[in-house]
């Protein structure tokens, strides 16, 4: 690992030094850093500066902090990519260009699953049982909601891609999901079941572009909705 420091922020050279160095391989997944007190040997600073580069290594996903124990490097994961993103992606769902943008993200990522899904008969029979328990729930506020994630989730998953998978949950925990709400719960229930049963419908007859097209519709009625 490369010690000598330049002239940037001590803390953040050292934490692009062992970044590049776990990168590189030299410490893999599940092994441990050298300790606070061997990192300040090493690069020759105080301990908030070491300190410092630690917690920024967490926040991206490379290590795990634990008092007393050295820093141990963690696995990569698309799940810990979205973890490490999600404070700045909170701080541009104010804006609603930005929101907009993402919800679009999306619709893109659930339309494309949709024509792999109207190509897979296992995904369509887990998508027919997602929206049996959309049915089961109507009336219950709570309930329902959990279950429409469902069925979205369940739609994203026949793309095959842990990536699109983690990206896509990434999103709805993001806010990015904009349930319908309102007094009239039930007709709202009514109205979304309807909208998925179309989707549904169409994987059922194998036509993807006509999935696709009922879900971007479903999808754009709460685009611009409060998250």
């Amino acid at each position: 690992m490369e010690t000598s420091l330049g002239r940037t922020r001590l803390s953040e050279q050292i934490e692009e030094n062992i970044r590049g160095a776990i990168r590189a391989g030299e410490f893999p997944p599940g092994t441990k850093l050298p300790s606070e007190r061997q990192l300040m040997q090493m690069f020759d600073v105080g301990r908030p500066s070491v300190k410092e580069a630690l917690l920024m290594l967490e926040r991206k996903g490379f290590v795990r902090l634990k008092r007393g124990v050295a820093p141990v490097v963690v696995e990569p994961t698309p799940e810990g990519a979205m973890d490490a993103i999600g404070d700045m992606v909170g701080a541009m769902l104010s804006d609603e260009t930005r929101r907009a943008e993402f919800y679009d993200l999306r619709i893109m990522l659930e339309t494309a699953a949709a024509l792999e899904a109207a190509r897979d008969p296992d995904a369509v029979a887990a998508l027919e049982e997602a929206l049996e328990a959309c049915r089961a729930a109507k009336g219950d506020a709570e309930a329902f909601r959990d279950a429409d994630k469902a069925f979205h989730r369940c739609l994203i998953a026949a793309a095959g891609n842990a990536v699109a998978n983690a990206f896509h949950g990434a999103l709805i925990e993001w806010g990015l999901f904009n349930p319908e709400t309102g007094p009239r719960t039930a007709n709202i229930h009514t109205r979304v079941i309807a909208q998925h049963e179309q989707i549904v419908g169409a994987l059922r007859a194998a036509d993807g572009p006509a999935a696709a097209e009922a879900l971007r519709t479903h999808l754009l009625t709460r685009r611009d909705a409060e998250g």
